[in-house]
């Protein structure tokens, strides 16, 4: 008994996040890259919501016990003023998320939508390799017209249980992997920050819009806002399931907290946080629907 009691206390609290950190590129290295060839930069940003479920309090932040919340499978799409786009995340088909997560659901509509606007995307990346950001790609029914525009990692590509996600050997074959160290210029106004933790291919993708709105989509390095703005990461537990290297993640919560409270302009986007979402929403920096 005593063993449990001790392992439990353990496993339900969080890696400690440090005072200080390391990790990531300044805000202005990122204005800097993103503005670095002085071509236009995108006019929009939007976002579809493909798939819901729930998710309990215990897994979201350390310390909390009692009661669940929605939680949103979403991609984004950076517009163009010649139009251009890029997608970020690619959501999942339905038979791979309600394999994987029982009682989420899929919004069928919105992923056709979604893989119509793969088919004429410019770009396609991802937050990280997990099915329910990935598995959009290896599944969907457009894959050869997809593969050209999919810009993901060796290590989104060769992660953990690829083929978890659809990516199968003759999958990955289809897709060129984007190759960079620290930090990449993937179009005006779009930078990739390589961010492993969460998954060995998690990266961040920073936005900045023509008229000055600037935009840090964070995957799931946070499940909720709140793991970075207290800063408190979910349980050990959780860590220890997922297979993720809590040390890293303390150090990007870091991070992302002191950018929120050095630069509240800048807009910091939870992959799965349906309440931050909606506020973006409701102050009009996001727009709702692709084009």
């Amino acid at each position: 008994m005593a063993v449990m009691v001790l392992f439990l206390a353990i496993a339900l609290t969080a890696v400690p996040v440090p005072e200080r950190t390391d990790f990531g590129p300044s805000l202005s290295e990122l204005r800097a890259l993103a503005t670095s060839t002085g071509e236009p930069l995108p006019t929009e940003f939007r976002r579809i919501v493909v798939g819901e479920g729930t998710m309990p309090e215990l897994a979201l932040v350390a310390g909390r016990f009692l009661g669940t919340r929605v939680a949103v499978y979403q991609s984004h799409q950076v517009l163009y003023g010649d139009g251009r786009t890029v997608i970020v995340d690619a959501g999942s088909d339905a038979e791979t998320l309600e394999r994987n997560m029982p009682g989420s659901r899929l919004q069928a509509d919105n992923q056709a939508r979604l893989q119509e606007a793969m088919r004429r995307a410019d770009a396609i990346v991802l937050t990280h390799e997990h099915f329910d950001h990935s598995a959009g790609i290896a599944h969907s029914p457009y894959l050869d017209e997809v593969a050209p525009r999919a810009m993901l990692t060796e290590a989104q590509l060769h992660g953990r249980e690829p083929e978890r996600a659809g990516f199968t050997a003759e999958v990955v074959g289809q897709l060129k992997p984007l190759r960079y160290e620290r930090m990449h210029l993937l179009r005006p106004g779009v930078v990739l920050v390589r961010a492993p933790g969460h998954t060995p291919g998690t990266q961040l993708v920073y936005v900045r819009l023509a008229d000055g709105r600037e935009f840090l989509l964070v995957g799931d390095i946070a499940w909720h806002q709140d793991n970075i703005l207290l800063p408190r990461m979910h349980p050990r537990l959780v860590n220890w399931l997922l297979g993720e290297d809590g040390e890293a993640m303390a150090n990007q919560l870091r991070y992302l907290h002191e950018l929120r409270r050095t630069t509240p302009e800048l807009n910091l986007v939870v992959a799965h946080d349906a309440a931050q979402m909606a506020g973006l929403i409701q102050r009009g920096l996001v727009q709702d629907g692709l084009r």
